[in-house]
């Protein structure tokens, strides 16, 4: 169980990364604040005076995915090709409360004044990796919804190696040797990346390299409540089965 290409696509064009946004004929905006709404359409957040404030007809607006460590492999980059418009009245403040859902920006307070937010209504939606683009499907993009732990990624991680190491390597090594992967005694297996549907962790191997396995959660996480319950009974309570 993993993230599907249209969750991704969600959970990127909800996340706080900032975009780039080209116009049709027009020079290539980066840093560009966004959010989206419940229907997955692309909200930009600009200033009056910013070159997009004024944006009608296509646009492709680009969002890559940040890593949250280092070493951790990156879902690829969103580009989502679409009909750009100008918001006002009652629909700019509701698309300004749909921003605010995952952006705290004190711009948003100043909708209609000094801010302007640029509705994207999507016509393609693609994820781009190393060597593919992949498609996806605008019923499935609209469907989806963004992973819930994505804004959390990294402190959870860092929170989970950092002050609960003592717990949760023994927990991967558990899991891992339990789902007949052959784990060195003095191997400690490196968390790379978590969502909703489980975390991604590598281990050596004998050649030098690195393998990668998934433990999924099940059911999926609902969200950060869920998951600290969860965390809790497999960290300190492992062998209670009530």
């Amino acid at each position: 169980m993993q993230p599907s290409s249209a969750e991704i696509a969600r959970t990127l064009a909800s996340s706080a990364t900032l975009a780039t946004v080209t116009a049709y004929r027009g020079p290539a905006v980066t840093d560009v604040r966004h959010g989206a709404a419940a229907d997955g359409r692309i909200l930009l957040v600009c200033r009056r005076d910013d070159p997009l404030a004024g944006t009608t007809g296509s646009v492709l607006v680009h969002v890559a995915d940040v890593p949250p460590l280092p070493f951790s492999p990156t879902w690829g980059r969103l580009r989502v090709g679409g009909r750009a418009t100008p918001l006002t009245g009652a629909a700019a403040r509701a698309a300004a409360d749909a921003v605010a859902a995952t952006r705290s920006d004190p711009d948003l307070l100043d909708i209609g004044t000094e801010t302007v937010i640029v509705e994207v209504v999507p016509k393609r939606v693609t994820l781009t990796g190393r060597d593919r683009d992949l498609p996806v499907r605008l019923a499935d993009y609209r469907a989806a919804a963004p992973d819930p732990i994505s804004a959390m990624e990294r402190t959870l991680l860092v929170d989970l190696v950092d002050h609960h190491g003592a717990q949760f390597y023994p927990f991967l090594r558990r899991q891992l040797v339990a789902a007949g992967v052959d784990v060195p005694a003095d191997c400690l297996p490196c968390p790379l990346r978590l969502d909703r549907h489980g975390l991604l962790v590598s281990t050596p191997t004998p050649d030098g390299g690195t393998a990668c396995y998934r433990l999924c959660f099940t059911p999926p996480l609902t969200g950060h409540q869920d998951l600290v319950k969860r965390w809790h009974a497999a960290l300190f309570h492992p062998c209670d089965r009530h």
